[in-house]
């Protein structure tokens, strides 16, 4: 399977996403990716800053999960009991207490449909966060790190085998959703399906047309809220869509969802164009 994926940078298009920025007030804030997949140009705002992923780290753990079941060495029933020392808050309810037994289907659902921190820190063991980021970089992400389990609050999680802070910065993303929209990965059409499901609406989603099909990831913590995924519009057109914002915190600490009304309309602006 040939992975390589090389948009090509668009100057009319990077004016289409500052302006866009500029007038929803996030261009001081915002790092933005949109790559046109009919003819593979982008447009891009400070895309290659090394913003915090939080959540979206999780569509990478998606992707070497399958290939790891492409390659035989997992199977979507795999089972694995969940450990007390991966728990963690998380977004929704969960079923992934301390003895539950998971299938790996079931993992990568919660990981990525609720956005479970439970789901994501059972997947760093099984997978192994090494083979996760050298997978990544053989993909095309250079600066990629899945270094440490996440957390769902404070206090973080203790994580014997943290290698370093998370990294997936807004470029990479953006390549690494590009090459599951072209059916670059293995099985890009399930994990297209399972993004399609994901329960967090706030932020780009908010910005959509009704016919439009978001298949997406979000993430958030008291320091930054993103909304990265794949675009089809009625007629078919498709895109890569990815914004990273990093927003003044609250004074008490909470997630920031305080701007997610600011990248729907960025993505109001952007759909005028797209």
């Amino acid at each position: 399977m040939t992975t390589a994926v090389a948009p090509q940078p668009d100057a009319a298009l990077d004016i289409v996403v500052r302006d866009a920025l500029r007038s929803t007030a996030l261009e001081t804030i915002g790092h933005a990716v949109v790559i046109d997949l009919q003819t593979m140009r982008c447009g891009r705002y400070r895309e290659t800053e090394n913003i915090y992923p939080a959540s979206v780290i999780k569509v990478a753990l998606m992707v070497e999960a399958f290939r790891q079941i492409a390659d035989g060495r997992l199977g979507r029933d795999h089972s694995v009991t969940v450990s007390a020392a991966n728990q963690t808050t998380t977004a929704e309810a969960t079923p992934l207490k301390p003895g539950y037994r998971a299938t790996l289907r079931e993992l990568i659902d919660l990981m990525i449909t609720t956005s479970d921190n439970i789901a994501t820190n059972e997947l760093y063991d099984l997978l192994g966060r090494e083979t996760v980021t050298d997978a990544m970089r053989h993909l095309g992400l250079p600066t990629f790190l899945a270094g440490r389990k996440l957390s769902g609050s404070e206090p973080l999680i203790e994580d014997p085998g943290m290698t370093g802070r998370n990294r997936l910065p807004p470029d990479e993303i953006a390549l690494l959703l590009a090459l599951i929209a072209l059916d670059r990965v293995p099985y890009a059409a399930e994990q297209r399906a399972i993004l399609a499901r994901c329960v967090h609406s706030e932020k780009l989603t908010a910005g959509l047309q009704s016919a439009d099909l978001f298949m997406h990831k979000t993430g958030e913590t008291d320091e930054v809220s993103h909304d990265a995924g794949i675009l089809v519009t009625p007629d078919g057109r498709r895109y890569v869509v990815v914004l990273y914002t990093s927003p003044p915190p609250l004074p008490d600490r909470s997630d920031a969802s305080h701007y997610d009304a600011q990248l729907a309309a960025w993505m109001r602006r952007m759909r005028e164009y797209l």
